[in-house]
């Protein structure tokens, strides 16, 4: 593997530990956001079956 590669890899590694780290408020937080970023590419290929749907859980 080249080197290049390898701090590639270390790097993500160590991303993965420190998100790892989170509290589960922030995990969570981090996870809605992508659902959300996520919803309108799977809305413009297809329908959404009811379970896909998001709920409203904005204040």
């Amino acid at each position: 593997m080249s080197e290049r590669n390898e701090r590639i890899y270390e790097n993500k590694r160590q991303w993965h530990r420190e998100q790892a780290q989170l509290p589960i408020k922030e995990k969570m937080r981090l996870l809605l956001e992508l659902q959300k970023q996520d919803l309108p590419l799977l809305a413009r290929h297809r329908a959404l079956k009811w379970w896909e749907k998001p709920w409203d859980i904005e204040p």
